[in-house]
Order: C-alpha cells, then structure tokens, then sequence
C-alpha cells in the first residue's frame, strides 16, 4: 500500500488487545484541568466522574433546571439552586405532565382507528351509482321511520334535478356522520325527484347518527346558496312520519 495515498476511515482497523493494552498505560495530561499522570485507559473515567473542569448539568436538571458548569461549581449552584427546594411539587407535575401526554397519545390512537373504521364504511356508501341516484323518487323509496330517532335527520329542498347521491354524501358529511345501514350497506341518503318533472327540482333526505349533527346541518345550510348547485336551500329537521310537525313547534333558523 503506498503510504502517500490518504486513506479513509472504513479503511482502518482496530488495533489488537495487546497493543491496546500497551497504550493504556502511557501517561497522559488532562487539557481541562491540567492534572498530569493520567493513564490513558482511565482518561474517559477522569472525564466524565473527577475533572473538576468538566462540564456537568446541575442535579435537578431531571426537573428542568438549565444550569451547567465546571465541575467544582456545582456546590456553590445547588446552593442557590431554586429548582431543588421544588423538587417534590415539580416532579409531581412533570409525572402528571407525562400521564397526559400518554392519554393524548393513547385518545390519538384511538381516534386514528375510528377515523380508518369510519373510511372503511364510506366507500361503500360513496360507490352507489350515479344511475341509481338519478333513477330515485318518492314512488321507489318506501322509507322506514319506524327506527329513526326523533330530530336525527334533515330534509332538504330546491335540489337540482342533477344532483347525484354523492353530491349529497359529500357536503353534509362535512357536519356530522351519517347513519349507515347495514341491512342495506349504504348510508341513508335518499333523493326524491317527481317522476313527472324529471327536469324540475328534487327533495332528499339524509339520516344522521345523532340530532346534535342534524341541528347543526340546518343551521349551516338552511337558506344558504350552493354556488356549484346554484340554488338556495331549504333544510328542516325530518320527523318520523307519526309526528306532527305543526305540533311540535320547533323551527331552526340557520345563523
């Protein structure tokens, strides 16, 4: 091997235990606090336990306090040190800190799972055909109200008669879940066009899990321009068909 040619550091070896050894002994000087008659072997040991020199943290760093300094300053620091007096009250909070952080992430998980649960559900829903949609009135929908809960679903008004099941899907999922129906393995969307005016405008009906996200769909559309529809809505909450909507009294306004 020529030895003018610089080589890299893959190239090198380890030298043996015996060589090792032999270097261990030489006797060495610390460039920080200048002590003489080191062995090399113990100079890794002198560094990070005994030089007086050598940068150290303060002993309360565990509880946050950033401190550092040579060595032979740490008394003097715990002296006055502010974070040590508080050690029982802050590592109480700081362990309280860490427990929240696990919840957090523990809730994050469990959300993420519910999140890939629900994304499993849509497609589902979402693939219905556009013909289907199209195809759909109130003669060839019989909806059962039988199981609707009282004020989980919305009716919506003034639809275009283009409008298409995932159009529908689309926007008001934006508000709340919509109830899926496992009988039928579609979400409860339904649109009703006047088989006589296939042209005129359509109805539609969307079932909620819940009637927090119904209210909530009034008060966000109700009355609002859809740009890409071109059209004002009218959404009202929908009640099963033994309700009265003139007894019941309850009109939402959208904000």
């Amino acid at each position: 091997m020529c030895l003018k040619n610089p080589i890299s550091i893959n190239e090198l070896t380890q030298a043996s235990r015996p060589l090792r050894n032999i270097l261990d002994q030489i006797r060495v000087q610390c460039t920080l606090c200048a002590q003489t008659d080191l062995q090399r072997g113990n100079f890794v040991d002198h560094i990070n336990k005994i030089c007086p020199k050598s940068v150290v943290p303060c002993q309360a760093a565990d509880i946050k306090c950033p401190w550092q300094g040579p060595r032979d300053e740490l008394q003097s620091h715990i002296s006055t040190c502010v974070f040590e007096p508080l050690r029982p009250v802050l590592s109480s909070l700081i362990a309280q800190n860490r427990q929240l952080i696990d919840q957090v992430q523990k809730h994050d998980n469990e959300i993420k799972k519910l999140i890939q649960q629900m994304h499993q559900l849509q497609p589902t829903a979402t693939n219905e055909s556009n013909d289907e949609s199209d195809s759909s009135s109130v003669s060839k929908f019989s909806i059962d109200d039988s199981n609707q809960k009282e004020e989980d679903a919305i009716f919506i008004r003034n639809l275009p008669a283009t409008i298409k099941f995932n159009d529908l899907f689309d926007l008001f999922s934006k508000i709340g879940r919509i109830k899926y129906n496992a009988n039928t393995k579609k979400a409860e969307v339904f649109i009703f066009k006047n088989p006589n005016k296939k042209d005129g405008l359509c109805n539609a009906k969307v079932v909620f899990i819940n009637k927090e996200s119904a209210a909530a769909a009034v008060v966000e559309y109700n009355g609002k321009h859809i740009p890409q529809w071109n059209t004002r809505l009218q959404v009202n909450i929908s009640y099963p068909k033994k309700k009265n909507l003139n007894e019941v009294g309850k009109t939402y306004n959208r904000k």
